[in-house]
């Protein structure tokens, strides 16, 4: 039997180190299953790109070449993270894209909180509405003034003299606002090599700690970064993971931050039986998703756009308490590995100039299916990797982290 999401709202606890299936007399439980709701026999798995950038900040194009150049590549949720600190046409300004390609929009009368708005309604853009596209719209804002943080759902920003540059913990009163206006909120890619935007370790932890996965879901895992930089953002994850699961998810998400139509492929795929914004929302915070990532770029330009890589599909995952298992059904992969926590919890490297500043999480089990109650290693959460091998370019899906709960018989 499959068993329901733990709460988030008690205090949340730091995980102690602790093995599974090593000590007498011990049992151990999945008590987190992002996948609990999923009914395999009916799901569809939707393509959403959740940070996209266009002329209305430092992006090359505008929204409606943006939406539909996703929505043609097989997309059907998306979200626009126009950066709050800019005003429209920053590369026309540089240059980098011709005068005559320069947005017109926001038109006259300017919407509230210019120029530190969301690009939303998508209408007022000269763009279709998501509904007559038949997708999901949501709206969406990178909080660009110290640590970027992604906003879904609200019309948060900050531009300007409404930026307050003293506050000590800025980023902590843009969650809260976030929260008080009923969105979520992600940290984006945390390995961004400026150094100015690396933070250390324990200021990750303290914001988790201090923000509940009601609204705080997690952090980009994979983005349109470099290569080098992914063990940061791994690492990061499952040092994370490690100190809060069980008692509290931090979700992964796959995001390529486009600026212009070329970009790495990393996406996330979410399992929804009906595609809704309520459906959408609810599965964003169950994390109840996967994503993705190749070494190899996607041009999604007109006539460009050749398809996607062959990635890994799950088709299904069945956690069984009672037997002490869990099996992925899947197609495309050479490989699937079990990921648990790492094997040190210390800052092993500078993080501001290190890409590998913390231990990566212990591969523990390679297969289809992982017994998560004898496998040495295990500790307070697993999660699985499905690589495949295409010439010299790898694609790999990610799932959520499942959490273990340890009790003595």
């Amino acid at each position: 039997m499959q068993t329901a999401l733990a709460t988030t709202a008690s205090p949340v606890v730091l995980t102690a180190f602790g093995g599974v299936g090593q000590g007498n007399n011990r049992q151990s439980h999945i008590v987190i299953n992002p996948y609990k709701n999923v009914d395999w026999r009916k799901v569809q798995q939707h393509r959403a790109a959740l940070h996209i950038h266009t002329l209305q900040s430092d992006g090359q194009h505008m929204v409606d070449e943006v939406v539909n150049a996703y929505r043609r590549a097989g997309y059907t949720i998306m979200s626009i993270t126009d950066h709050d600190t800019g005003t429209p046409n920053r590369h026309v300004r540089s240059g980098r894209v011709p005068e005559e390609n320069a947005s017109p929009f926001p038109r006259e009368p300017k919407p509230d909180n210019y120029p530190a708005n969301t690009t939303w309604p998508w209408s007022d853009y000269g763009c279709s509405s998501p509904e007559n596209l038949h997708m999901i719209g949501i709206e969406g804002n990178e909080l660009s003034n110290r640590h970027h943080i992604n906003s879904y759902f609200n019309n948060s920003g900050w531009y300007g003299d409404s930026f307050d540059r003293d506050k000590e913990n800025w980023e902590d009163y843009e969650l809260e606002t976030i929260r008080d206006k009923g969105g979520f909120g992600i940290l984006c890619h945390p390995g961004w090599a400026r150094e100015s935007h690396r933070k250390p370790l324990e200021w990750y932890v303290e914001r988790f700690r201090k923000h509940p996965s009601d609204y705080l879901l997690g952090i980009e895992t994979t983005n349109n970064s470099p290569d080098s930089n992914e063990p940061y953002d791994m690492g990061l994850w499952d040092q994370l993971l490690a100190r809060f699961m069980p008692h509290r998810p931090v979700w992964g998400f796959g995001d390529d931050d486009m600026h212009g139509l070329t970009v790495k492929q990393t996406f996330n795929v979410f399992l929804l039986d009906n595609l809704t914004d309520a459906n959408v929302r609810s599965a964003m915070q169950a994390g109840q998703f996967f994503f993705t990532r190749s070494s190899r770029n996607v041009d999604y330009r007109p006539r460009a756009f050749d398809g996607f890589d062959v990635f890994p599909k799950v088709n299904q995952i069945v956690v069984n308490n009672d037997e002490g298992t869990i099996t992925i059904t899947a197609t495309d992969y050479d490989e699937i590995r079990w990921i648990s926590s790492p094997v040190c919890l210390e800052t092993t490297g500078d993080y501001k100039s290190s890409n590998s500043p913390w231990a990566l999480g212990s591969v523990v089990h390679k297969g289809r299916t992982l017994d998560f109650r004898n496998t040495p290693g295990i500790k307070n959460y697993v999660r699985a990797e499905l690589h495949r091998k295409d010439g010299e370019h790898i694609q790999r899906t990610f799932t959520n982290p499942f959490g273990i709960q340890h009790s003595s018989s």
